[in-house]
């Protein structure tokens, strides 16, 4: 049967990925990127949604952007918001969100991070989070909602399922378990229609599942699929958000350093097969040596698009704001006991795109 889904509150707020950060430096300044989350527009229809990244900045106030994803298409900001900023040890330091509006379920290779008065420093994205074992692939793709208030947090998480053996899988959203930083195990609430899946195939779409009633105190730290079983398999995401080797995102022609032309990080590989492999990891293969027009194409194109987009992100995110605001007010309403609460603001979990694990 079906797992049918309160409507979780969106907070907008980033750390809930508790990704490794991802660093880079020139002579004078030092990005630091902590983590990011994607948030789903208010609109069922729409092929795009929300990713926030939490960036600091030392030794700046501010910097542009351009995201990278694994088809070479780049990605300009849509808006920023500045946290807070100061200085700290003599240094300017600096604190901001910055939303993009990606294509659904996206998969990204890089960023590049020019702080004001300083050179492009690029930055390898993070690897998918991968565990395996004799039975099953587990790929963890991160958090796609999130609820935060003074009473509890709920979270929803993207996975994808690869049969590894030789016999039929069943999956279901029990299968999952959600550990926080203590280790203390919460089961799954929300999910998708649990499904068979065939020796080498996948399950057809990632999953998503939800967890509620976490404490407002614990940090999501862990993702476990069959908990406590002899072959169990669990995704730490501080220590398997890793970034992505240079390999993966420059191919064959890896630089030495994150610091590379704009050349060699635009342009697709057209290695069918290296693409296929690498997919895996969440980035193909990258030619160090494209031709530069691709990449001046990308950017005009993204350069194209850029008002258009930050308008289109400021309406979005304002739409998710006063949804959140309705929403909170609608299920204030209402006792914590009620199971109103569940089928008044219901939504079935089980939409998310189709893609290649």
């Amino acid at each position: 049967m079906r797992i049918i889904a309160i409507a979780l509150l969106l907070a907008l707020a980033i750390g809930a990925a508790s990704a490794t950060p991802l660093q880079g430096s020139d002579a004078n300044a030092t990005v630091v990127l902590f983590g990011s989350s994607r948030m789903p527009v208010d609109d069922e229809n729409s092929t795009q949604e929300i990713l926030m990244v939490d960036v600091g900045l030392i030794g700046a106030e501010n910097a542009t952007y351009q995201l990278i994803d694994q088809n070479g298409k780049i990605y300009l900001p849509g808006l920023y918001r500045q946290l807070s900023s100061g200085v700290l040890k003599g240094s300017v330091t600096a604190k901001q969100t910055i939303y993009f509006l990606p294509e659904k379920d996206s998969l990204f290779k890089l960023i590049n991070v020019t702080p004001d008065g300083e050179a492009p420093i690029y930055l390898n994205w993070w690897a998918t989070p991968k565990g395996s074992n004799a039975r099953l692939i587990l790929r963890y793709y991160g958090i796609v909602e999130t609820q935060v208030n003074s009473n509890e947090q709920a979270v929803v998480m993207q996975a994808r399922v690869q049969n590894n053996g030789t016999q039929s899988l069943y999956v279901s959203p029990e299968n999952f378990t959600l550990l926080d930083q203590w280790g203390w195990a919460y089961a799954p609430t929300l999910g998708f229609d649990p499904e068979t899946v065939a020796p080498g195939a996948a399950t057809d779409d990632r999953v998503l599942v939800g967890f509620t009633g976490i404490s407002p105190i614990s940090r999501p730290a862990a993702l476990a699929y069959d908990y406590g079983a002899p072959d169990q398999i669990i995704i730490q995401f501080e220590r398997d958000y890793v970034p992505l080797s240079n390999e993966v995102v420059y191919g064959s022609s890896a630089p030495n350093s994150t610091s590379s032309t704009a050349a060699a990080i635009a342009a697709p590989s057209s290695d069918a097969a290296s693409t296929a492999a690498t997919a895996q990891t969440a980035a193909p293969l990258v030619q160090a040596d494209a031709a530069t027009g691709q990449a001046d194409a990308a950017q005009a194109s993204a350069s194209e698009n850029t008002t258009t987009k930050i308008s289109s992100i400021k309406d979005k995110v304002a739409a998710s704001q006063a949804r959140l605001a309705a929403m909170k007010l609608d299920l204030d309403k209402k006792t914590p006991d009620s199971n109103e609460s569940a089928s008044s603001t219901g939504s079935t979990l089980n939409n998310s795109t189709s893609i290649s694990a």
